[in-house]
């Protein structure tokens, strides 16, 4: 069977979770980053500018994180991901913390080393965008010690809601793949304080699933 092909932004929570699977069930995949402003190339692979988007061996395109989790889970006849407990308090979580985790990640990602935006025609595709969704990125920056305290506090909210520091149900589950995908981000936080139990979950799913952290170019 051919290698197959990822196409990601580093950045992107989905594509992310899209990655998960690959090292946990030992699958090899060629990954390439996308730069923010290539509309081009996936519009010409699904019709629409998105990641992420898996290239099958078969040479067909698949869009959809959580299609891709699933195709890449059954290839061998055996799951490793229980499906989601569908968690009241895991939901209204994600919820809660969706326009945080942008305010403080969408103006650190542009001066981060991830791929997509390493040029400034990439960046400032990327601003204008998302300044429609969030409003300035400096007001953003501005208010970051504000942001920060309101995201430990979140943070301390959901540490009891895992089972574990390696999985937030008692089997591994696609809750899992949800969860990582936007804890790891935070990362990329200067500043940050992360409790203990998360921390040690993050850590285990960037060595397992072989998807390195930001803790070196915090900021």
């Amino acid at each position: 069977m051919s290698t197959m092909h990822l196409y990601i932004y580093d950045h992107c929570p989905y594509c992310v979770m899209a990655r998960m699977p690959f090292a946990m069930k030992n699958l090899p995949v060629e990954i390439t980053v996308l730069p923010s402003d290539d509309e081009a190339t996936p519009i010409s692979m699904i019709g629409v500018k998105a990641c992420p988007i898996l290239k099958k061996p078969d040479g067909s395109f698949m869009p959809e994180s959580m299609d891709i989790v699933s195709y890449i889970d059954q290839l061998d006849g055996s799951p490793l991901f229980s499906p989601s407990a569908n968690r009241a308090d895991l939901s209204a979580w994600l919820k809660d913390v969706n326009l945080l985790l942008k305010q403080l990640l969408y103006p650190r990602w542009i001066t981060s080393p991830v791929e997509e935006f390493q040029t400034q025609a990439a960046v400032d595709y990327f601003v204008n965008k998302k300044t429609k969704e969030l409003g300035p990125f400096s007001d953003a920056l501005a208010n970051s010690e504000q942001l920060i305290k309101t995201l430990e506090t979140q943070l301390e909210r959901l540490a009891p809601m895992l089972h574990s520091e390696t999985r937030v149900n008692e089997q591994f589950s696609i809750d899992d793949i949800t969860l990582f995908g936007r804890l790891r981000g935070i990362t990329l936080i200067k500043g940050l304080t992360i409790p203990a139990k998360i921390s040690a979950y993050i850590d285990y799913f960037s060595v397992t699933c072989d998807i390195p952290l930001f803790y070196d170019e915090a900021q």
